[in-house]
């Protein structure tokens, strides 16, 4: 992996026993491109407080 933002890891390659979301939102800058500044991701928002879908959701 390269600098921030110049990895070619996306959903598609999620190592396993990751969250596919997380993971794109982690590691593809393309994911939180259309926010503002200091403005909340929901996506992100919503696993942190219900944890990830099929993997330790609440």
């Amino acid at each position: 992996m390269g600098l921030f933002g110049t990895s070619s890891r996306t959903a598609e390659s999620t190592p396993k026993g990751e969250c596919p979301q997380c993971w794109r939102h982690a590691h593809d800058p393309s994911a939180h491109r259309g926010l503002g500044p200091r403005q909340d991701c929901p996506q992100c928002i919503d696993h942190m407080i219900n944890g990830c879908p099929g993997i330790n959701r609440r």
